[in-house]
């Protein structure tokens, strides 16, 4: 089995002009498969791993980014921690699904949803910690954009501001790569078919999902970072230190390395 983690465009059949990350089509498809219940359920003790990382120094009433934030299940957790949360997220049935989530759980004034593109948003020098995790970095075709994410990330952060970024390294996947996997989840299935391409620089995915007998297929790609190369990137954008750890419970980034995790000071 495999875990979800990355973007998807629709394949023939369900063109589209947009890039996979203004497509709406895709995210509703998959909601059900990338974000299961126990997600959502995990989402607490992932705050708690984040919190206690090397170099993370905040406290309650802090102000924290969780760019991008899906529906919301970081970003409603750290409100239900006592942080003053903002939560951005490009697709808009995801943000309001946050919304709703927030105000559940009672914490709807603590917490901010907006509508926005990763790399428009910035607010100088507004928060405390930000928050990128479950993948969510890597997706746009020209690698420009991807630094125009870290210095937004950058100049949102206050001085002494912390960055943590959690997602699937060159390293680990070329260590464990699978051609083909399947994986369940509670309405269907889904079978992944991988290809890396441009010098493991890249990495092309089919996915064919499978719920009460449909079968939708999209292409899915992405960038592929290794410790060295978003150290780099993050180092260009002003940040320093930037040091690398192996797991979400600061693990050293070695040959036994689960996934990458990136702890970034502004």
């Amino acid at each position: 089995t495999t875990t979800f983690r990355g973007p998807c465009v629709p394949r023939a059949g369900m063109a589209s002009s947009a890039p996979w990350h203004e497509d709406e089509r895709f995210w509703r498809a998959f909601r059900d498969a990338m974000f299961p219940p126990e997600k959502f359920a995990d989402a607490s003790d992932e705050l708690e791993s984040v919190l206690a990382l090397p170099g993370v120094d905040v406290t309650e009433g802090d102000a924290v980014l969780d760019l991008p934030c899906g529906p919301g299940r970081h970003s409603v957790a750290f409100a239900e921690k006592g942080f003053d949360v903002t939560g951005v997220d490009a697709t808009e049935p995801y943000v309001e699904e946050a919304r709703s989530r927030a105000a559940d759980a009672g914490v709807a004034d603590a917490v901010e949803f907006v509508a926005a593109d990763m790399r428009e948003f910035a607010r100088e020098e507004a928060f405390d910690l930000a928050v990128n995790l479950f993948t969510s970095f890597g997706y746009f075709a020209d690698r420009t954009d991807d630094e125009r994410v870290a210095r937004n990330l950058h100049d949102s952060l206050a001085p002494g501001g912390t960055l943590v970024m959690d997602l699937a390294s060159k390293e680990t996947l070329a260590r464990d790569f699978r051609e083909r996997t399947w994986d369940d989840f509670a309405d269907g299935y889904v079978l992944e078919e991988r290809t890396v391409t441009d010098d493991w620089s890249w990495i092309d995915n089919t996915w064919r999902l499978v719920v009460d007998g449909d079968v939708r297929e999209f292409d899915v790609s992405h960038r592929l970072y290794s410790a060295y190369e978003l150290t780099e990137l993050l180092e260009r954008a002003g940040f320093s230190p930037v040091d690398a750890y192996g797991t979400l419970d600061g693990d050293a980034f070695d040959h036994e390395a689960e996934r990458l995790v990136v702890i970034a000071q502004r």
